[in-house]
């Protein structure tokens, strides 16, 4: 991101948190525009963290508004790396304790990715993304989701919002 071009992001970022101070007069479909858009100019200036709660709480406005879902599991997904390479550490050094610590914080991770990964890949299937969804359930052996998958993005492709209707 440019600089004036971050400063001119994070402006907006301002402008649009004092919406918020307004949030008893907005309908909730503002909210979770409002929501989602906060979210998306954290992530634009590369802050992630706090992208998080604003897209989840355009999740309570709409729960199937899938850009976000696709949004907060590639954050989780990304967030995960930090825990891979300590994994891959501990391996190294072959400190098992450290090693268990680690693979628990990727789980915990991934566990919070893939919901929105599948409800992403649900509304807008792509090979890609099915890959990654299967091989980080293959990750920690959970054969039972991924023979389980067809049916739950099945189930979940009927519920898919694209765009949020202004109002």
């Amino acid at each position: 991101v440019a600089i004036g071009q971050k400063g001119s992001t994070v402006a907006q970022i301002v402008k649009t948190l004092e919406l918020l101070k307004f949030a008893d007069q907005l309908t909730a479909k503002q909210l979770t525009n409002i929501n989602y858009n906060l979210g998306r100019m954290y992530e634009d200036i590369e802050e992630a963290d706090k992208a998080i709660p604003y897209y989840e709480k355009s999740l309570i406005g709409e729960p199937n508004y899938e850009v976000v879902h696709r949004a907060l599991g590639f954050i989780y997904l990304a967030k995960s790396t930090s825990a891979v390479a300590k994994i891959n550490e501990t391996k190294a050094k072959n400190d098992v304790e450290g090693n268990k610590k680690a693979f628990e914080a990727y789980k915990i991770l991934i566990l919070k990715a893939l919901p929105h990964l599948e409800k992403y890949q649900a509304c807008d299937p792509d090979e890609e993304t099915l890959n990654i969804i299967t091989n980080l359930y293959k990750s920690f052996k959970d054969t039972k989701s991924i023979e389980t998958l067809n049916a739950r993005l099945k189930e979940m492709s009927g519920k898919c919002v694209t765009l949020l209707d202004d109002e």
